[in-house]
């Protein structure tokens, strides 16, 4: 597949149209106890902490429970909101692909937040999502991966 065709498809395909529906979404006063119990009975791992208006307020996600949570003297008592990321980038369903591979990169962050017109919480793009799309759009490419990264092969396969 041409380059050209690649960052045709990336600037033109809607977020809307490669989402997973499933959010998970607390208010930010739950205990972190309360957040861990969430992210496990869901299998996600992130939680987009909203308003009683459904206004994204902030992000928790497995790597605050790793950097911030598991250290010595945190209580699984204490409020969440301590411990989440207070200004989390949001995207909206109308953007595209490439800009959330781009916000993904440069922000090192795995899961974005997607809000309406209002601020409100309107789903959440993973990686995983966009890696599922980019895959199905180059299954061929996927498939011949080496099983290692950093592998190369003298011929090619087959010659």
């Amino acid at each position: 597949m041409a380059a050209h065709k690649i960052e045709e498809i990336l600037r033109n395909k809607k977020i809307y149209q490669i989402l997973r529906p499933k959010t998970v979404t607390c208010r930010p006063w739950i205990t972190l106890q309360k957040a861990l119990e969430l992210m496990h009975q869901e299998n996600a791992g992130y939680i987009v902490v909203t308003d009683e208006h459904l206004k994204v307020v902030g992000m928790f996600t497995e790597k605050h429970v790793l950097m911030k949570v598991l250290v010595p003297g945190v209580s699984l008592n204490e409020p969440m909101n301590k411990y989440m990321n207070a200004e989390p980038i949001t995207l909206t369903k109308r953007d595209t692909v490439g800009r959330a591979i781009e916000v993904m990169h440069d922000t090192k962050m795995r899961h974005i937040p997607l809000v309406d017109d209002l601020g409100q919480c309107v789903g959440v793009l993973s990686v995983r999502t966009v890696v599922t799309f980019l895959s199905e759009l180059f299954p061929t490419e996927v498939f011949n991966l080496p099983p290692h990264a950093d592998q190369f092969f003298d011929t090619a396969e087959g010659g």
